[in-house]
């Protein structure tokens, strides 16, 4: 029997009240959109968990709308390079050096090497699918923040689109030092481990707690940044759709990195729209608060909203908290806001243009140093040895994670650990 319209309310509020969101779908002139049913359900994480954790741990409030008008379409102009950026002399701030760390790898290698490589330090958060670990590289010292996800809980909701958006994202993001990047994936028969970057200095939220609210140079020193960040990932047909304070990490060295990509879209190219609802509130486009179809524009949204509150320390736009020293940056944030998406600024004209951006020099990075962070002991034998008594994953299990193991670890050949170029990763023991 089918629900009545009292009903349909009824349920969508209590799904609303759970946290379920609708299935992922996209919309283009070539492509029609069919619903799923599959239903997800998040738990809440510790605050040290979601300055490094990857989207699986991350809290999100997802909501829906109600109608789907038009598509509206992305300025192809937007779609480029994202060098590093520095603030000129005129402005101050630190000097010149390079920025981030890159990968030299590009060959996967088997489960057992890498594991033999890894020494696991702290546990550095908890969240529903498996805790993040510091483990440091025994061949060049070399740290990360390695996501343990226990296999046991992704088979059992159903799907793991999150942690395979993400694991497919974070190869692509390696093009911007502005982007978490992801240095190797591998598997043991009860748990699939995701190697970050390890970024010791917390996110920005917590920067804006400490502070309050930022001074106009360094708001926009972090903002380029993550203009290139956005910018990279919208050429690559990515939408973030959750961009917000807490996604936002912090490097030692003071650059700002984007992460967080599990309720990404992917292929947004072209007229692509989606109409789902994904992110977290306060900080969502109007268009796809109203149910209607989007598209990367919504990204340049969220980042008006946390410019918003880097120069105020507000998320809600209020004239009054503006000043005479902050009127640059209230007129690039108004530009970002605007209701209407094909006005936007980011899809309509190029942000980098914009006069607050004046003092940017888009073509080279500047160092600055920050305080790490903090503790708990990890040992994967052990973790491995305590899932496994009531977990045993068949054959059938297993095939789910095929292809899920790389590596982008430095010298691995100079080290002697033995490197191999398979399309998939072998079995896990």
């Amino acid at each position: 029997m089918s629900a009545g319209p009292g009903q349909s309310d009824f349920m969508e509020q209590i799904r609303r009240e759970k946290g379920e969101k609708r299935p992922r779908h996209v919309l283009d002139s070539s492509l029609t959109s069919k619903k799923s049913q599959r239903r997800k359900r998040r738990k809440k994480t510790s605050t040290a968990m979601k300055s490094i954790i990857p989207p699986t741990h991350s809290v999100k409030k997802d909501l829906r709308g109600k109608k789907q008008p038009k598509k509206r379409h992305l300025d192809s102009s937007e779609e480029e390079k994202d060098p590093p950026v520095k603030i000129k002399k005129e402005d101050p701030g630190g000097s010149g050096g390079p920025s981030g760390v890159w990968p030299t790898g590009s060959g996967s290698t088997t489960s057992t090497t890498i594991r033999e490589r890894l020494r696991f330090q702290h546990v550095l958060g908890r969240g529903a699918y498996g805790e993040v670990v510091l483990a440091e590289d025994t061949a060049t010292c070399q740290q990360f923040a390695v996501n343990v996800i226990r296999k046991k809980a992704l088979l059992a909701e159903v799907e793991m689109a999150d942690v395979m958006v993400e694991h497919r994202v974070l190869q692509l993001t390696i093009g911007s030092p502005f982007l978490v990047h992801a240095e190797f994936a591998f598997q043991t028969k009860t748990h699939v481990l995701l190697g970050l970057e390890y970024l010791s200095c917390g996110d920005l939220d917590q920067l804006l707690q400490s502070k309050g609210r930022l001074d106009v140079n360094s708001t926009r020193f972090y903002a380029a940044e993550m203009v290139c960040g956005i910018q990279h990932l919208h050429a690559k047909g990515i939408i973030h759709r959750d961009l917000k304070p807490e996604n936002i990490l912090v490097a030692e060295t003071g650059h700002v990195k984007i992460t967080d990509f599990g309720l990404a879209l992917e292929n947004m190219h072209g007229d692509r729209t989606a109409t789902d609802h994904a992110g977290t509130e306060g900080y969502i486009a109007p268009e796809m608060d109203a149910g209607e179809e989007y598209n990367a524009a919504v990204d340049w949204f969220s980042f008006g909203v946390i410019m918003n509150k880097m120069i105020t320390g507000e998320r809600e736009y209020k004239p009054k908290l503006f000043n005479e020293s902050t009127s640059g940056a209230k007129n690039i944030i108004l530009q970002l806001l605007k209701k209407n998406p094909a006005k936007r600024l980011g899809v309509n004209r190029n942000i980098r243009k914009h006069l607050f951006f004046q003092l940017i020099d888009w073509d080279s990075g500047i160092l600055k140093s920050s305080k790490p962070q903090h503790l708990q002991p990890f040992h994967l034998d052990a973790v491995e040895a305590a899932e496994a008594k009531d977990f045993r994953p068949s054959a059938k299990d297993q095939a789910m994670f095929r292809g899920f193991s790389f590596s982008n670890l430095k010298t691995l050949l100079d080290s002697g650990f033995t490197t191999t170029r398979a399309s998939s990763p072998p079995e896990p023991p």
